[in-house]
């Protein structure tokens, strides 16, 4: 349901109601949802001044220098909601605070698509950072919480580092020096020849379209962006603008702190003697070990997480860690070449103490999962082992692991897979034994697991007897008998803080393909008897979701589509 790299709060997570802080979500103004209040009424006006007549915006900027500090999150919220763009700008502009957090200032819930759109609030922000006054005491821009649309990402990257610089310092080999310095590429020819070339055309265009654009930020002081998260792929240059303003952070005024980094290589590979460069895992190099958070990396080929895995242990922070098909092929044994795989792996995963949460999908790791999961310092409470090569030891070891009593979420789906020309290595009895040791999963994920209907009683006393947290199960892709679906549906109802359930019927196949059973209760199983099992036992909160059965069938396209 999750990804490895959300932040989620298992305890208080609502997925089948909206709950009171949702309401609201489409950023209506204050004053439809509730009435304003006096203070709120007086911000409004405070803030139209600004709006009315560009000459007016003294009065703002007057205002918030002799306004009581802690209502000037109020002015700005204000501003925000009313669309005063002028008054937005003004008030960042001045803002007399060290920190700037708009998670802080609005919250989430109604706001978290504020900087989606383009040529919106992105443009009213810079607009405010450009025109910084005096007064202003900011050192932290903070956008942690909210998405940015992929322009303004570019923007804040690409060009506020640079634009932030002095004349003087626009020397583009000593600029080039300083980070090949910093990425530590000083022996390597190639990127020492090309930098300069590269550089100079960043320059040359940045400061031919905004010539007349500068940060000014105070001397010796900074400026730290926050972002969340940044996309990289082998098809775009902007690794390289990234690592460019990450190795250029002891000089710009300007710095950009980024919490999660996706990369995702798709069509790329290097043999190991050639160095990765020009490629997005260039931005390792340059990135701050303390810093980050959450890394994924997909779809890598051939041996190239190995070839990473060295570089990567610097990041001893990471909470979330997703290399779901990175083609890495662990075996048992001890032989020299299966023993040192499973050694650098197992390496790695030891330098990463507080890793709470693992995605290992679509891997081989036959065998081997029980020596991951020990290197593990730090007891998980996100694992997916989606689609991956495992076999019944790998299921024993992680039902006996020390991360099995403080699992939240866990995805065990395309486990069991039946293939033309042998049966799958996991018996779907297998995986049903050894759901009963986990106590505390919120979210459980058996779909496309082929379990049979014979194994209905047993998974059903698991559910009731052993998962009393449980307040997800995906058991989609799986078709069951009309009164299996019903005991299952039983079973969840049984669980008090149960809230979603995903399943395949029948019905929904022979809908989607115009059967002739359409909605006749003796061909299919009609989800009116689900939701009339839900309502006979005072469950109609518990949502019931039906997946087509086309997805059992063309579970590849699923997969394909969904990495």
């Amino acid at each position: 349901m999750f990804k490895a790299l959300d932040y989620v709060n298992y305890d208080q997570l609502q997925v089948n109601a909206r709950k009171a802080s949702d309401v609201g979500q489409e950023r209506l103004p204050t004053n439809l949802l509730r009435s304003a209040s006096l203070q709120e009424l007086c911000c409004d006006a405070i803030n139209d001044s600004a709006d009315i007549s560009l000459g007016c915006q003294d009065i703002l900027v007057s205002a918030v220098k002799v306004l009581p500090q802690h209502l000037l999150p109020m002015l700005l919220r204000v501003a925000i909601d009313n669309h005063q763009c002028t008054a937005v700008s003004t008030i960042i502009s001045c803002w007399p605070h060290h920190t700037l957090s708009f998670r802080e200032v609005l919250g989430t819930a109604r706001y978290g698509d504020l900087f989606q759109d383009e040529m919106g609030f992105d443009l009213v922000v810079f607009r405010g950072i450009l025109t910084r006054k005096k007064c202003c005491k900011m050192r932290c821009l903070d956008f942690q919480g909210f998405k940015l649309n992929r322009t303004f990402c570019k923007l804040i990257v690409q060009m506020w580092p640079l634009i932030s610089l002095k004349k003087q310092q626009m020397n583009t080999k000593r600029l080039a020096t300083i980070i090949v310095k910093n990425a530590g590429f000083e022996d390597d020819k190639a990127f020492s020849e090309n930098l300069p070339t590269l550089l100079k055309n960043t320059l040359d265009s940045i400061l031919s379209r905004y010539k007349d654009i500068h940060i000014n930020i105070p001397r010796g002081k900074k400026l730290i962006i926050k972002l969340d998260t940044l996309f990289f792929t082998s098809g775009d240059n902007f690794y390289l603008d990234y690592l460019v303003s990450n190795c250029l952070r002891s000089i710009t005024p300007v710095q950009i702190k980024v919490s999660n980094i996706h990369i995702r290589s798709g069509a790329f590979s290097f043999p190991c003697e050639m160095s990765e460069l020009f490629t997005p895992f260039m931005v390792i190099h340059g990135h701050e070990a303390e810093t980050l958070e959450g890394l994924s990396l997909r779809q890598l080929e051939d041996s190239l997480f190995m070839v990473l895995s060295s570089q990567l242990k610097k990041f001893t922070n990471l909470r979330a860690l997703d290399i779901q098909d990175c083609s890495i092929y662990l075996q048992e044994g001890r032989t020299r070449s299966r023993t040192a795989s499973r050694l650098r792996i197992t390496e790695l995963f030891s330098s990463f103490s507080r890793l709470t949460r693992l995605d290992l999908s679509f891997n081989y790791i036959l065998g081997c999962l029980g020596e991951l999961l020990h290197s593990l310092s730090c007891p998980l409470e996100y694992l997916a082992l989606r689609g991956c090569d495992l076999d019944e030891s790998d299921l024993q070891a992680l039902a006996s692991s020390k991360h099995a009593a403080s699992l939240r979420e866990l995805n065990l789906s395309k486990l069991c897979q039946v293939v033309f020309f042998y049966q799958g290595r996991i018996p779907p009895s297998a995986l049903v034994s050894i759901l009963r040791h986990f106590p505390l999963l919120a979210i459980l994920n058996l779909s496309q697991n082929h379990i049979p209907n014979s194994l209905i009683s047993e998974l059903c006393s698991v559910l009731r007897f052993h998962l009393p947290k449980l307040k997800v199960l995906d058991i989609s892709a799986n078709v069951f008998l009309p009164e299996h679906q019903i005991d299952i549906t039983a079973a969840c109802a049984s669980i008090p803080c149960m809230q979603k359930l995903r399943l395949t019927t029948v019905t929904s196949f022979l809908q989607e393909f115009g059967g002739v059973g359409r909605g006749g209760a003796k061909e299919a199983p009609s989800i009116v008897r689900i939701l009339q099992t839900l309502e006979d036992l005072g469950r109609q909160d518990l949502v019931v979701e039906t997946v087509n059965l086309s997805r059992a069938i063309f579970i590849d396209v699923v997969d394909e589509f969904n990495l």
